[in-house]
């Protein structure tokens, strides 16, 4: 399962490209139900970061990563059951929250689980060997007389003598050591004593499960970040230039007095409109009239932007490996076939505009967001704001796919501004 926070628990940014910002004080989230205030601070060198059980044997892995439409909360789920040994449904993965996870950075690509998959299974592994452990005390039979079967610790001989994951520490911490690189984002690293199952002995890795979130997208029912409403708060849309480069140097905001409750948020270069209802808002963003500054960006156009690739000087040029020259290669050449290739140069865009949340009160704040890289979102809120770091809290949600860079931090710069 990939735990989500439910609809009702802050004000959310609503609606497509939509920026909300919260005013008024929401109840606080069950952040003990989610382990915010029970489970021991999150260090990087504590296995209870990474893994714990629940009074009920369920499996917690805490993903420092999100499922950016991968299915990494169902892959994440795999490799944590195959390595601690419980089925795979009772595994439930918490990604993306700065207050519950360590930040692994983000998950292009596939280092969602050739990194942040690695971490979670090492720490899998350390976890059934330290509860074999504590099933050897209790059980009064040495580790190599017992194994594992879907979370419960049994003599191979004999398999009433037993105890459940649950029975040895549910609901409690293991409070042990893991070896820890000290990095963080997509440098961290972990070493531990138990060593990971071979492939030959794999049961759950390699099985095709159903993806976790494709039910909820199919039918509807997942929350996003775009799904929610609360009570007091203000959307808004963000007021960009036609040009690159322009800035806002007049703002009528007369032209959308008519529109209840619409007002103009004009910060240096930043502009913006909100209202409490989100089609006002709407209405607003299309109403509001602006005079720009003058900008004509040396861009090369679309007929002259192969040349301009062409031209333009190599930043950096590395070899990850070389075998031999090629030049020496190329002059042995029999025949030599030349040509030109050129493919359109793609954007890695968002899928559909983005969405970010704000809460900004009292020298804190949290962000909601659907961005690859959450905890950098909140390192720019802090920087943006003048923050601790500590002082950010992020929580990733599902929201709009993208190919490479979605824009959501972006979201996130504004809406915090904004508030």
């Amino acid at each position: 399962m990939i735990n989500q926070p439910a609809v009702d628990r802050r004000a959310f940014l609503t609606s497509t490209g939509a920026l909300l910002v919260t005013l008024a004080a929401p109840p606080a989230w069950g952040d003990a139900a989610n382990g915010v205030a029970a489970r021991p601070p999150l260090k990087g060198d504590k296995l209870d970061s990474y893994i714990t059980i629940d009074a009920d044997g369920i499996v917690v892995a805490y993903y420092g990563k999100i499922d950016g439409g991968q299915g990494l909360g169902t892959a994440i789920a795999q490799m944590v059951a195959e390595e601690i040994d419980v089925a795979y449904e009772r595994v439930r993965v918490v990604m993306g929250d700065s207050a519950l996870t360590m930040d692994m950075g983000g998950a292009s690509a596939a280092i969602g689980v050739s990194h942040g998959g690695t971490m979670l299974r090492r720490t899998a592994a350390e976890a059934r060997r330290l509860l074999i452990e504590m099933a050897s005390q209790k059980l009064g039979l040495a580790v190599d007389q017992l194994t594992v079967t879907d979370g419960v610790v049994h003599a191979i001989s004999d398999t009433t003598k037993r105890v459940s994951y649950a029975e040895l520490i549910g609901g409690r911490y293991f409070d042990k050591p893991v070896k820890w690189n000290g990095r963080l984002s997509n440098g961290l690293v972990l070493e531990v004593q138990a060593p990971l199952k071979k492939h030959t002995e794999f049961k759950v890795i390699g099985q095709s499960f159903p993806r976790q979130d494709l039910p909820g997208k199919v039918f509807g029912t997942l929350e996003y970040v775009n799904d929610v409403r609360l009570p007091g708060m203000l959307h808004a849309r963000m007021i960009r230039p036609t040009v690159a480069g322009a800035v806002p140097v007049n703002v009528d905001e007369s032209s959308i007095k008519d529109i209840p409750g619409a007002k103009a948020v004009w910060i240096k270069d930043l502009l913006a409109v909100v209202a409490e209802k989100e089609w006002n808002a709407v209405k607003a963003a299309k109403a509001l009239k602006v005079t720009w500054s003058e900008s004509k960006p040396n861009f090369p156009g679309h007929e002259k932007l192969f040349e301009h690739i062409r031209k333009a000087p190599i930043v950096k040029r590395e070899f990850q490996r070389q075998n031999g020259s090629f030049d020496d290669g190329i002059k042995q050449a029999i025949r030599i076939i030349e040509g030109d290739y050129e493919f359109p140069t793609q954007s890695h865009a968002s899928m559909g505009p983005p969405c970010a949340v704000a809460d900004v009160r009292d020298g804190e704040a949290t962000i909601w967001t659907s961005t690859q890289k959450p905890y950098d979102a909140a390192y720019c809120v802090a920087e943006l704001l003048g923050l601790p770091r500590e002082k950010v809290r992020a929580i990733w949600m599902f929201g709009t796919g993208s190919y490479g860079r979605n824009g959501k931090g972006d979201a996130v710069g504004d809406a915090a501004v904004l508030t």
